[in-house]
C-alpha cells in the first residue's frame, strides 16, 4: 500500500462505477437483485492490478484476479457494494481508509469467472 501523501488526483484515470444491490419485486410475488450506481459516489480511480491466478475446481478452470482501486475517500460505501471498472464488475474485499486521514480509499477487489 502507498503512504497518502503518494496519492494525488492526477492519479485518478480510470471511470469506475460503484453500485449497490437493492430487492425489487420482479411483479409475480417475488423479489429481483438489481443493481443500481450510488450517485454520490466518486467516478475516477488509480486501478492497480495485484495479481492473477486460475485453478481447477469443479472440473472446470477458474481464474481469479486481485485489483486496487483508490478513489477520494467516500463513506458511503460498504463491502457488499461491488465496482464496475471497463464494464466488468469486481467484488469489494476490504475498504481501507487510507492514515484515517478521510482523504483516499483503498478499494480491495477480486473478479474472476468460472470457464468451462
Amino acid at each position: 500500500m502507498m503512504k497518502c501523501s503518494q496519492y494525488s488526483a492526477g492519479m485518478l484515470k480510470t471511470s469506475v462505477e460503484i453500485q449497490r444491490a437493492t430487492r425489487t419485486s420482479d411483479g409475480a410475488g417475488g423479489w429481483a437483485v438489481v443493481w443500481a450506481v450510488i450517485p454520490t459516489a466518486p467516478s475516477r480511480a488509480f486501478v492497480k492490478a495485484l495479481s492473477g491466478s486460475e485453478r481447477w475446481a469443479s472440473e472446470r478452470k477458474e481464474a481469479t484476479t486481485k485489483w486496487r482501486a483508490v478513489v477520494r475517500y467516500f463513506e458511503g460505501i460498504v463491502e457488499s457494494d461491488r465496482v464496475i471498472i471497463r464494464g466488468k464488475a469486481y467484488n469489494i474485499t476490504f475498504l481501507n481508509n487510507v492514515e484515517l486521514n478521510d482523504r483516499w480509499l483503498e478499494i480491495e477487489l477480486t473478479g474472476g469467472v468460472a470457464t468451462p
